[in-house]
């Protein structure tokens, strides 16, 4: 049974574990290149002085699946705003079964909860099936330089009547759900 939550800081071990056992192929796709062992301690060191938060897809105890949210502030022609990169894994034999799209879904009604008014995600050409999951979520794909950024504009998606049926649905569980994404 997989479950999806927040991991607390002090469980972000197991965010550490579920990169470290990922295959190269999968840490380039998620790190925009190769990254060895150490690389991964080094970005687990950082995130906890980083606006960044974890949700985790579990089994058995374990995290399988997961999507950093990270948050920053942006100047925009009309003041100041929250904009969100997501960053996304799924372990080898974890693939294939939504936990990804559960996850990109959960942490936009995160990031809409939250006050962001656009969420983007950057990852490799050859990823299509990140770019699969951001486009059925909303995004505009844009190919620039070697890369591709997936963009969502939330506030457009809040108000227009074409929001995707699974952001919708996450949206209007945000609510519901806002406390236990906070703690």
């Amino acid at each position: 049974m997989i479950t999806y939550r927040p991991l607390p800081p002090t469980e972000i071990g197991r965010y550490r574990d579920h990169l470290l056992r990922l295959t190269p192929a999968d840490r380039r796709a998620r790190f925009m290149g190769a990254i060895a062992d150490d690389g991964i301690h080094q970005h687990i060191d950082r995130l906890s002085r980083a606006p960044t938060r974890v949700l985790a897809a579990m089994a058995g105890g374990e995290v399988r699946a997961a999507v950093e949210l990270c948050l920053t502030e942006e100047k925009t022609a009309d003041g100041t705003g929250t904009v969100a990169e997501l960053a996304v894994s799924v372990e080898p034999g974890w693939q294939g079964r939504g936990l990804g799209t559960a996850l990109f879904s959960r942490a936009l009604a995160q990031a809409r909860q939250r006050g962001v008014g656009r969420v983007y995600l950057i990852c490799l050409p050859e990823n299509r099936r990140m770019q699969r999951i951001a486009t059925r979520l909303g995004a505009r794909l844009d190919w620039v330089e070697g890369e591709v950024t997936a963009t969502i504009d939330l506030a457009t998606l809040a108000q227009g009547s074409t929001i995707p049926t699974i952001v919708r649905d996450a949206l209007d569980r945000a609510g519901s759900t806002a406390a236990a994404l906070a703690d």
